[in-house]
């Protein structure tokens, strides 16, 4: 299958040259093109389980580079089939379970790699928690909620701790630039929402 597509032209899809794009429009956006491209290659496919491809699409604007380097994972198709099972994730455990596969398989995880396996770990949680978008300047990140206006924010803010301020319309929390501590405290804070979030409307 892989030199079929190498003589097709499709060859350099997960390449040196094509991996930065997948920043440029998105991984999940991304994923859900190759989705819907595999879809439409299997005739009669069965009908998908829920996951990060067909979940509903959550803004997140992060600084973290996140993707898989050609020099981690040489193959084209194994770097094809990786994106594929990371767009099908459903929960945290898979996650995890991919995490130690790789560690195991190729090694220490590169900082690209590791980008991505914590842009998909926010967007999990998020999807749990009803986030409906997730920013950051350079000083702190935003965490959208659409039911915050009919809450106890005082609770909320309370119960969430980590020196966050809870508005109308958002969670914010700090970011410090030197280091990747915000990274931690982010989840931390989407996996108490998570946990407390009101049913979906």
């Amino acid at each position: 299958a892989s030199h079929d597509m190498e003589i097709r032209g499709a060859g350099d899809l997960l390449g040196m040259h094509q991996s930065g794009y997948i920043a440029s429009v998105g991984f999940h956006l991304y994923t859900q093109l190759l989705a819907q491209a595999v879809s439409r290659l299997k005739a009669g496919g069965t009908v998908p389980t829920p996951s990060l491809t067909n979940a509903p699409s959550i803004p997140i604007d992060l600084p973290v580079t996140a993707f898989v380097p050609t020099g981690f994972i040489a193959d084209m198709s194994l770097r094809m089939q990786l994106y594929r099972r990371l767009a099908n994730l459903q929960n945290e455990a898979e996650l995890d379970a991919i995490r130690a596969e790789l560690a195991d398989r190729f090694g220490t995880l590169p900082p690209e790699l590791d980008g991505l396996l914590f842009q998909l770990r926010v967007k999990l949680l998020a999807y749990q928690a009803n986030v409906t978008a997730i920013t950051s300047d350079d000083s702190q990140i935003s965490i959208r909620l659409p039911y915050l206006a009919e809450v106890d924010r005082a609770s909320l803010q309370a119960y969430i701790g980590d020196s966050v301020r809870v508005s109308r319309t958002s969670v914010w929390l700090p970011r410090d630039v030197e280091t990747r501590d915000w990274q931690a405290r982010l989840v931390r804070v989407l996996s108490k929402l998570a946990i407390n979030a009101p049913e979906a409307a």
